[in-house]
C-alpha cells in the first residue's frame, strides 16, 4: 500500500548523544532581551543530536537553519522521500495508463513533492509535511529547537542575523484528512464555526468550495515559506515542469500554454514575495486581463489537484489498527481498550476530538456511530498553551536583504490564532461579518485530528504538537490536557520555580487567557492512565496491516 512504501522509504538516524543544560537565548532587539531575558531553553536530556548538526549549533541554543537544511540526516531523508515520490509519480503521469480519477491524484502529488515551485526552486510543499511523519514536519532536530517550525524557501544573508533564513511563525498542521474539513462556516445556534483549514481557519474555502484546495494556495505565496510574489509565479513555473502536459491532460489543452507571459517574468518570480521592490504589490507580473483570468483559473486548478491528492488513499486512507477494530478485524490489547474507554469518558477527549460514539465511562466495547470517525469536530479551541519563545520567528524583527520583515513586533507578538484571521492581519476575512466575533474567537485554533499524530518516521524522532509546537511528545499533550491547572504557574516558558519541572510539574501561563478551553486541566487521571490513552492514540497509525 502506498503507506508502507511511504515508510520504507525512511530510515532510522544513528546519532551521539548529546545533553544540553540550561543556556540563554539572546535577542537582536533590545525589547527582546527585555523579554526574553530569563528564558532559558531546555533540550530534552533523552534526545539524541545527530553528529552532522553539532556544527549547526549556536551560542544561546539558536540553529544555523542554512546548516540545518544542508546538514541534517532529517532534511536529507525528506528531500530523498520527495525525490522519490516526484519521480514515482511522473512515471505514473507517463505511463498513459491512468483514469480520469487517478489523473487529478497523480498531477495533486507531482504538485507536492516539486521544489521547484518555490521561489528559489529548492522548497516543497513535503518539506514542510514529511509523509513518515503523518504530513507534519519531518526533521526532529526542528521539534526541539524551533517548536517544529520550518525555514522558508528564501535564506536571509544581512551579517549577524538571526535567523538566517524566513521561518515559518507555527509549527506546520499536519494535512491527513484535511479535505474533510468543509468550507468554513459560522453557525448562530452553536455560535461558532466549523471546518475551514489552516490552525487559524483563514483557509475558509469559500471561493471553490473547497478549504483543502485554498490551504494549498497559500504555502506557494506565503513569504516565510514557498515565496512566489504572484500567483500567477506558481502557474508560470508549472508550465516549464516536465509535468506540464498531464496538467493540461486533467485541465485542457492551453490550460498553461495560452498565457502569454511577459518579457520580465524569470526576474519578476525569481525575486521573494515581501521584497521592498514590489512595493507592496501582490500581483507584480504585469498579464493582460485575459492572461490574469488564465493564469488565476490554472492556479485554482492547481489548488484542487493538491486536495485530490490529500483525499487519496495515500494520504487519508482510514486504515488504522482502530479502524479495522471499528469493523471487527482487530482486537485491541487492554491498555489500548482501557485507553480508549479513557479517551472517550474521563478523559473527555472525544467532546472534540469525535470517535463516532457518544462519551460515556460505562461503555467497554466500540458501538460506532460512524466507521470512519475523523477525531476533530474541526471548531477552535484556546487551550491555554504557553507562549513557545523558542520559535525563531520572533527574532525576525529587522529588514532582510529584501527590505522585508517577517515580525516587526518581535517578543510581542501575540499569537491570537483565529482572532489574528477575524481581526484583519491576513486582510479582511471574506465574509465581513465574521469580524465583530473576533473577541469571542481570539486565541482559539483549530482542533487537529488525533489520526496519525503518533506516526513517525523512526522510534526515535521527536515530535512537534499544537499550533507552536511547545509540546514535544503525545505523553506531555495528555499531561498537559490533565494538569494544566493543577500546576499553573504566572511565569513565560524557562522560568519555572525551583523544585519543579517544566512540563511535568510546572506549566506556564497561557499566551492567551481569553476563550480558554476550562473542560479540560484537571482530569485527575494517575500516570498510568495517561499512558493509555497513549497508547490508544497510537492504534490511530495508519498502514496497519491486521
Amino acid at each position: 500500500m502506498a503507506r508502507q512504501k511511504i515508510l520504507a522509504l525512511c530510515s532510522a538516524g544513528i546519532c551521539a548523544l548529546l545533553v544540553i543544560g540550561f543556556v540563554p537565548i539572546i535577542s537582536r532587539s533590545q525589547s527582546a532581551q527585555q523579554t526574553s531575558a530569563d528564558h532559558k531553553r531546555v533540550v530534552p536530556a533523552d534526545f539524541t543530536i545527530p553528529p552532522e548538526d553539532l556544527p549547526c549549533i549556536l551560542p544561546g541554543n539558536k540553529l544555523d537553519l542554512q546548516c540545518i537544511i544542508t546538514n541534517d540526516p532529517d532534511a536529507k531523508r525528506v528531500r530523498d522521500e520527495e525525490a522519490a515520490l516526484e519521480a514515482q509519480a511522473l512515471a505514473a503521469a507517463q505511463s498513459g495508463t491512468l483514469d480520469p480519477f487517478q489523473r487529478v491524484q497523480t498531477l495533486g502529488k507531482l504538485e507536492i513533492f516539486d521544489p521547484n515551485l518555490s521561489v528559489n526552486n529548492n522548497l516543497a510543499c513535503s518539506y514542510c509535511h514529511d509523509p513518515a511523519s503523518g504530513y507534519g514536519n519531518g526533521v526532529s532536530i526542528l521539534s526541539v529547537f524551533t517548536g517544529g517550525a520550518n525555514p522558508g524557501s528564501v535564506p536571509i544573508t544581512v551579517h549577524g542575523a538571526y535567523p538566517n533564513n524566513r521561518i515559518a511563525k507555527r509549527n506546520p498542521q499536519r494535512y491527513v484528512y484535511a479535505t474533510y474539513s468543509p468550507p468554513l462556516q459560522y453557525l448562530t445556534a452553536q455560535a461558532d464555526f466549523y471546518g475551514g483549514n489552516f490552525w487559524d481557519g483563514r483557509a475558509t474555502g469559500y471561493k471553490l468550495q473547497n478549504s483543502a484546495a485554498e490551504q494549498g494556495q497559500d504555502p506557494p505565496v506565503d513569504p516565510e515559506e514557498m515565496a512566489n510574489p504572484d500567483t500567477a509565479c506558481v502557474v508560470w513555473k508549472l508550465s516549464l515542469t516536465n509535468y506540464s502536459f498531464f496538467f493540461e491532460q486533467v485541465f485542457g489543452t492551453g490550460s498553461l500554454s495560452s498565457i502569454t507571459w511577459p518579457a520580465n517574468v524569470a526576474q519578476v518570480c525569481g525575486t521573494p514575495k515581501g521584497a521592498a521592490v514590489f512595493g507592496g504589490n501582490a500581483t507584480p507580473l504585469n498579464l493582460s486581463p485575459l492572461d490574469r483570468t488564465r493564469a488565476n483559473q490554472a492556479f485554482d486548478e492547481f489548488g484542487q489537484a493538491i486536495a485530490a491528492y490529500e483525499a487519496s488513499a495515500d494520504v487519508s486512507p482510514f486504515t488504522s489498527k482502530f479502524d479495522y477494530f471499528l469493523v471487527g478485524k482487530a482486537t485491541l490489547t487492554q491498555d489500548e481498550q482501557k485507553g480508549y474507554d479513557l479517551f472517550r469518558g474521563r478523559g473527555n477527549c472525544n467532546s472534540c476530538h469525535l470517535d463516532g460514539t457518544a462519551t460515556s465511562v460505562a461503555h467497554s466495547v466500540a458501538t460506532p456511530a460512524d466507521v470512519r470517525p475523523l477525531f476533530t469536530d474541526t471548531t477552535y479551541n484556546n487551550l491555554g498553551l504557553p507562549k513557545n519563545l523558542n520559535l525563531p520567528w520572533y527574532y525576525e524583527n529587522t529588514p532582510d536583504q529584501w527590505g522585508f520583515t517577517g515580525n516587526p513586533q518581535g517578543f510581542g507578538f501575540i499569537d491570537e490564532g483565529m482572532g489574528l484571521f477575524l481581526n484583519g492581519y491576513y486582510g479582511p476575512p471574506p465574509n465581513s461579518s465574521w469580524a465583530a466575533l473576533y473577541s469571542q474567537f481570539k486565541g482559539k485554533f483549530q482542533t487537529a485530528t488525533v489520526r496519525d499524530a503518533a506516526m513517525v518516521p523512526y522510534a526515535s524522532f521527536v515530535k512537534a504538537f499544537m499550533h507552536n509546537g511547545y509540546l514535544t511528545s503525545l505523553k506531555q499533550v495528555v499531561h498537559f490536557y490533565n494538569t494544566r491547572d493543577v500546576f499553573a504557574y504566572p511565569v513565560l516558558s524557562g522560568n519555572c520555580p525551583a523544585g519543579t519541572v517544566e512540563k511535568v510539574t510546572c506549566w506556564p501561563m497561557p499566551e492567551v487567557t481569553a476563550n480558554m478551553n476550562m473542560t479540560i486541566g484537571n482530569l485527575h487521571l494517575t500516570d498510568g492512565e495517561e499512558n493509555q490513552i497513549v497508547a490508544f492514540m497510537q492504534t490511530l497509525v495508519d498502514g496497519f496491516n491486521p
